[in-house]
């Protein structure tokens, strides 16, 4: 791999010369992808110098515990690297075959610092981070889909990409080798009572505490773009509810009010539109399309044709997130009633 990506970056680069790639390592995190960090050394303008890159791919066929598009992947990192108002790893080079670098590969900055989760595994007072979380999400939330590549999926309205949202909760359980009644409870009850609409924007799709990335001056960045997509902010909020109750702390729970007043600020959403209420039913809205994938490569499992002890591991997080949806629509719907009954 040195030698490899040494040429591969010499095809890229016409800026440096004598590139020589110092250490290659695997990195633990992209739950999903494989990840490298390398060390280069090169010339540029006379003088040599140093940097630390990184790269994200696919792993072999039939290991992957999720399976994602790394051409989307790009195409969104590419776009957002160009746009620059959203503080990620700059996006470098793509080999888009796998000719170079042995799989489709991102080549992308690295950053010297450590990821929000594990900073705040080490302290009991979370501080300015639940405001700073909400701020992140908000200028997620401020790219409209007009800044976007016209590939990525442009959805006709509101209504036709939540319908399809929960089209996907009945289509998943029709598909699958298995019966889910649950999956149809849940999408009759998401159909019956939608929210009010918000203006599409981009969507990270996988926002957690591990996908922020803090760096040396303390700055936030956020990473892995697969799920990326044009969809209803609070399906992001909805997410990092899901996840974080599962793998906290949970920084909207921890105060939602605070919370949501700074998402509120940052994005101008109104409180009827992004409340208490609206976050929980984005909370098992937004959990299927993720869910769509697990339950697709858990069905591969099944029949043999996905071998990944992780995919295998998802079935508990399947059971789990069905336990959580069925009470989380108890309450929404004890909030709906009796908000009835004092109007």
């Amino acid at each position: 791999m040195p030698e490899r990506l040494a040429a591969f970056l010499g095809l890229h680069r016409d800026d440096i010369d004598r590139i020589e790639v110092l250490a290659y390592e695997p990195m633990s995190g992209g739950y999903s992808r494989s990840m490298a960090s390398a060390r280069i050394r090169y010339r540029s303008g006379g003088i040599t110098l140093e940097e630390t890159i990184v790269l994200r791919g696919d792993p072999p066929p039939g290991h992957a515990m999720i399976e994602t598009d790394r051409d989307h992947e790009w195409m969104v990192l590419e776009a957002l690297t160009e746009l620059g108002a959203i503080p990620i790893p700059p996006a470098r080079h793509y080999d888009s075959t796998g000719e170079h670098l042995g799989t489709k590969a991102i080549v992308m900055d690295h950053v010297e610092g450590g990821s929000l989760q594990s900073l705040l595994d080490d302290v009991d007072d979370y501080g300015e981070h639940p405001t700073r979380l909400a701020q992140l999400w908000g200028d997620v939330h401020a790219i409209t889909p007009d800044q976007l590549p016209s590939a990525m999926p442009h959805p006709m309205s509101w209504d036709d990409h939540v319908d399809g949202l929960i089209e996907m909760w009945r289509t998943v359980e029709t598909r699958s080798v298995n019966s889910d009644p649950v999956a149809r409870y849940i999408a009759a009850w998401l159909a019956a009572n939608k929210p009010p609409p918000l203006p599409l924007r981009l969507t990270h799709g996988d926002p957690q505490a591990p996908n922020v990335m803090i760096d040396s001056n303390g700055k936030y960045l956020l990473v892995d773009w697969e799920f990326a997509a044009i969809g209803d902010p609070r399906e992001d909020l909805g997410w990092y509810n899901i996840y974080s109750s599962a793998a906290g702390p949970n920084l909207y729970t921890l105060d939602p009010e605070p919370f949501l007043a700074a998402y509120r600020r940052s994005t101008g959403f109104s409180e009827a539109a992004v409340n208490q209420w609206t976050v929980g039913y984005f909370t098992i809205l937004a959990g299927i399309k993720i869910g769509a994938t697990i339950n697709e490569q858990l069905d591969r499992f099944a029949m043999g044709e996905n071998s990944g002890v992780m995919t295998a591991f998802q079935v508990g997080s399947l059971c789990y997130g069905h336990e959580q949806n069925l009470a989380a629509i108890v309450g929404l719907q004890a909030a709906l009633n009796s908000q009835g009954a004092t109007s």
